[in-house]
């Protein structure tokens, strides 16, 4: 996740300098709050999602038919 510190500037060096972070966790390294998103975000982060989304709408749809043409068979 792309975003800054959550905790206090008194807290965390982090926070203090809004260093923009980019964790898998999306957690501070330093404090391990979590981090508010950033408003900046890439391009690449929109088509990921996108893939995702289709990908498990994919999933989705050879589950459904699967099951459906289990069921179909079974009679």
């Amino acid at each position: 996740m792309l975003g800054y510190c959550s905790n206090s500037p008194i807290r965390c060096d982090n926070a203090r300098t809004l260093k923009v972070l980019n964790q898998v966790d999306g957690s501070c390294p330093k404090c391990g709050l979590f981090l508010l998103p950033a408003p900046q975000l890439s391009k690449n982060l929109h088509v990921d999602e996108r893939v995702l989304s289709l990908s498990l709408a994919t999933i989705m749809l050879i589950l459904l038919v699967s099951v459906y043409v289990f069921y179909k068979t079974l009679r």
